[in-house]
Order: structure tokens, then C-alpha cells, then sequence
């Protein structure tokens, strides 16, 4: 049995499940052809859409993503892909480093070459793509490798040394990556290969590549921004392009499929989401910069609220409570001053598989559960 793609959703501005519903209706049609046209089996992971975005990010200060053309494998590094002598050095190189590891191509046929400088022998080179993600700070460079093993030989935990030793370019614009990691997991590939291919099709050669799993296949489609970590899911066509030309035009972070932000803690990418969508309303945008969320414990929000004279009763969550285990905060700061403290609670979902194919494994939402401005 298969089913066609869903709709990607906007993320949840409300907790009200009716309204909730209608919000995902309301988006019913935006998908363009080439994505209605993908069949989704019925037990795909990415079925789901009752768990918020806000929160789902992967951790990722900094970002190296290596151009490779042959098979992934399941791992990037089990040895598949680079061999196992290679993967397990690499695999040590990169933790050390503190740095996430991806392998990418370009889409469709291009994916099928290299596209790194040409060596001096005029041979093809692979593109390596280094990704600084401090907020305030963060910078994209490009640079070629004549061969993975080269990886090794690079000073990865000098981010200075590492520019200097590749002669790496720094890049103009983002690049945005798409997962489209079959061997993970089938979503990623079904659902992610259209929006590639859209994004390809409009972007510059550059802006847009396939990568392998960066974690949260049961959003697919799934996409990172680099150089600024933000992450999406549920992509449509069309919000998948917004994603990319808001950031890149703007450095403004688009909010249809947000998940937050790889530097961030969950809560606090939960937190950036809910403040950035209660500006929305009011007509403001915030640049990717312009926020910065830390996430703090449940009674020392509380305490904050009455410093500020809020008495939380009167707000839309008069149950929140200390003695909630499932409660969460964090405290949201925009660069004028004005602050927010949010409280978010773990909502227990229907069992679902964390993978295609598989069986059902418990599942949880972070749902805002009160937003409150000091």
C-alpha cells in the first residue's frame, strides 16, 4: 500500500489541536507536481506530522561535508563509503575536532563527477565544504582534496590553520544541503531527491547538494543551512526555496519547517522557533543573529516572571508547575533588549518507528506550553 507525499506543514503556532489541523490544511496544495508525484509507502517514518519541529535540530558547531560520487553505505564512515581503515581514522579525526561529518554530491547527473578544482595534472579534485556555525561568527569555505586520505593530513581542529593549510575560499552565500540518504533510511531519498532537484533547477551549481543522513529522517524532507545550522523538515518545493533565498538575501531565517538551530540545545532551539513565530505576528523579522536562546531550569523561569511582576495564572498555561518532571524553559533574548521566557512540556505521542520498515518505538512532542514577554 502507498499513499501519496503528504504536505510539508508550517511549524505549530498554536496547542490547540483544532486550530492545529487547520493550519495543516491550510497548506494542503502547496506541493508542485514533481513531489505529488512521489509514492510514499504506507509504513514510512515520515507519515507522522503530530510532533513539533521546534527543537528536532541535530548539534553541530561546525560542519565538514566531502564531495564523494560512489556509494555512502549506511554510515558514511562503516567503511562502505571511504574503506574501514580510512573510516575509523576519519571517524576519530572529525570527534576530536568536534566536528559533523557528511558526505555530499551534486544533483542528478552532476552528482556523477567531482567538482572540486582541478590538481595540478588537470584531474579532477573532490569539494570540501567547512561550515563555522558560531552565531554572530559564522562563515562557510570551500576547498578541494585530491583524495579523502588527505582529510588526515589537515590541522581539522584549527579552524585558522585549516583555512590556511587548503587555502580555503570563503564562500558569498549559503549552501543549502538536502538528505538524501537511501541507505539510511527511504524517506530521505523519496522525499528528498524532488526538493533537491527543484532547488537545483533555480539555484546556482553551488547553493545545492544531496547529503547523507544529518539526523530526524521521519521529517523528511530534510534540509541544513550552512553556514548558519539552521534545519528544516517537512519540506515543500516551495518552502524549501524560501528557506534558502531568505537566508542568502535577507539573513533573515525562514519559518515554515524550522526546526532550529545545530548550535543550540533542543529547548532552546524550541524557544528561538516559538519567539521568532510571536514576532511574526506582529510583522517584525529577526535576523539570524538577532536572538540569541539559552535554556534555563523551569523554577528559575518562574522566578524571572515574578522579578518581572507576571503572575503565570493569568497567562494560557496557569497549570505550569515545577513539579511537571516533563517541563522545560528557556529565556530568549533579542538584540534590542527585550526579552521572553518560554516554558515547553514532553507530550507522550502515539508509538511510532524511528526508521522505514520498522516496528513502533515511543515518541514524544515539545509543545510551547506558555510564552511570556519580561
Amino acid at each position: 500500500m502507498t499513499e501519496s507525499c503528504t504536505p510539508a506543514t508550517p511549524e505549530p503556532r498554536t496547542s490547540d489541536p483544532s486550530e492545529l489541523k487547520n493550519l495543516r490544511a491550510a497548506h494542503a496544495d502547496e506541493l508542485s507536481s514533481r513531489t505529488r508525484a512521489t509514492k510514499i509507502p504506507a509504513d514510512s517514518c515520515s507519515l507522522y506530522d503530530d510532533e513539533a519541529l521546534g527543537g528536532t535540530a541535530g548539534r553541530a558547531t561546525a560542519w565538514l561535508a566531502f564531495e564523494h560520487v560512489g556509494q555512502w553505505g549506511r554510515d558514511v564512515l562503516d567503511g562502505s563509503a571511504l574503506g574501514e581503515e580510512l573510516s575509523g581514522a576519519l571517524g576519530e579525526a572529525v570527534s576530536q575536532a568536534g566536528l559533523k561529518f557528511l558526505l555530499i554530491r551534486q544533483v542528478g547527473r552532476a552528482g556523477r563527477v567531482l567538482h572540486g578544482a582541478p590538481d595540478a595534472s588537470g584531474n579532477p579534485t573532490h569539494r570540501v565544504l567547512y561550515a563555522l556555525c558560531t552565531p554572530g561568527e559564522e562563515k562557510l569555505y570551500s576547498f578541494s582534496v585530491s583524495a579523502p586520505e588527505q582529510l588526515l593530513e589537515l590541522p581539522l581542529g584549527n579552524p585558522q590553520e585549516l583555512i590556511q593549510a587548503t587555502g580555503a575560499e570563503l564562500m558569498d552565500s549559503p549552501a543549502i544541503l538536502v538528505c538524501t540518504h537511501s541507505k539510511r533510511d527511504r524517506c530521505c531519498a523519496l522525499r528528498g531527491r524532488p526538493i533537491a532537484a527543484h532547488l537545483a533547477d533555480i539555484l546556482p551549481g553551488n547553493a545545492v547538494w544531496e547529503c547523507s543522513h544529518t539526523g530526524g529522517h521521519r521529517f523528511a524532507p530534510v534540509g541544513i543551512m550552512l553556514p548558519t545550522g539552521y534545519t528544516y523538515g517537512r519540506l515543500s518545493e516551495p518552502s524549501a526555496l524560501a528557506a534558502y533565498l531568505s537566508l542568502a538575501g535577507r539573513a533573515i531565517p525562514s519559518l515554515h519547517g524550522l526546526r532550529g538551530r545545530s548550535t543550540d540545545t533542543p529547548v532552546e532551539q524550541a524557544a528561538e522557533v516559538a519567539v521568532r513565530l510571536e514576532l511574526e505576528k506582529k510583522g517584525e523579522e529577526v535576523t539570524s543573529g538577532g536572538l540569541v536562546s539559552r535554556e534555563t531550569s523551569a523554577a528559575e523561569a518562574l522566578n524571572a516572571l515574578r522579578e518581572a511582576g507576571i503572575n503565570p495564572a493569568t497567562g494560557p498555561s496557569p497549570e505550569l508547575s515545577t513539579e511537571n518532571p516533563t517541563l522545560e524553559a528557556a529565556r530568549v533574548t533579542l538584540h534590542d533588549g527585550r526579552a521572553w521566557v518560554t516554558f515547553f512540556e514532553r507530550v507522550t505521542l502515539e508509538p511510532r518507528p524511528n526508521s522505514c520498515g520498522k516496528g513502533p518505538a515511543d515518541a514524544f512532542s515539545r509543545e510551547l506550553r506558555g510564552l511570556y514577554q519580561l
